[in-house]
């Protein structure tokens, strides 16, 4: 990781999105975007940032309702994962398995091709 993404330049990152979008993300949270920016891999900072802030209410009361079944998959799930607490567990989940992604079905299974990363990518380097 170079010096340019470090911890201090994601949040302020995720900060400035949160403002700039009216996402009303309280600080607390941010940094568990944050935690997941750096799980993930920083290359992936401004997608990661964006998807979790425009979808933190929803995904955050579908959170609020888990029933002792959920929670017991993000425990099971955090005793690998340690560096992320126990809500951003649920939130990975949410998001790459919640109702509304397994309802996408068009797309499903389908990796993006080559191509399209380098197209990502090339967009990401002129951003």
């Amino acid at each position: 990781m170079t010096n340019k993404y470090n911890r201090e330049f994601l949040l302020e990152y995720v900060e400035s999105e949160n403002k700039k979008n009216e996402c009303n993300v309280s600080l607390e949270n941010m940094e568990k975007i944050v935690s997941l920016i750096e799980y993930f891999g920083i290359e992936l900072y401004r997608p990661i940032t964006r998807l979790l802030l425009s979808n933190w209410e929803e995904i955050t009361e579908r959170i609020n309702n888990y029933t002792e079944l959920d929670w017991m998959m993000a425990d099971e799930i955090q005793k690998t994962t340690p560096t992320l607490d126990r809500f951003s567990i649920a939130m990975l989940i949410e998001v790459l398995e919640g109702e509304d992604t397994l309802n996408q079905a068009e797309n499903a299974g389908r990796r993006l091709s080559e191509e399209e990363l380098k197209a990502i990518r090339k967009y990401q380097d002129e951003q």
